[in-house]
């Protein structure tokens, strides 16, 4: 069975698909770690406030 398609294929396509997927990740994800190391950090400071 076979697919048209209607675009060519080059191994600089596939790159630079690969390439905007993997920032698009990045960009998704970045937000989330930073608000989790923040709420780590403030945990931590809180523990050491309780100590003292």
């Amino acid at each position: 069975m076979e697919f048209a398609v209607c675009y060519g294929h080059t191994g600089l396509d596939l790159a630079r698909s690969i390439f905007v997927d993997i920032t698009a990740f990045f960009a998704l994800v970045a937000p989330l770690a930073m608000a989790r190391l923040i709420e780590i950090s403030r945990e931590d400071a809180a523990g050491e406030l309780q100590l003292a």
